[in-house]
């Protein structure tokens, strides 16, 4: 598992979501998924986003 000082907190994941006009649903994070609910379109620019600040 990594080191909590280099994963970004909840609150920034979130404060992500929702500014690409997305909604959080659940989480795994035995898997490391997040499940996110908003149309399609928002769903990708909030993949991407959430990509470049997860890696």
């Amino acid at each position: 598992m990594t080191d909590s000082a280099n994963t970004p907190n909840l609150d920034i994941i979130v404060k992500t979501i929702e500014q690409h006009g997305c909604k959080l649903v659940d989480i795994d994070l035995d898997n490391h998924v997040l499940n996110i609910e908003g149309p399609e379109a928002a769903q990708v620019a909030c993949a991407l986003a959430l990509e470049k600040l997860l890696n």
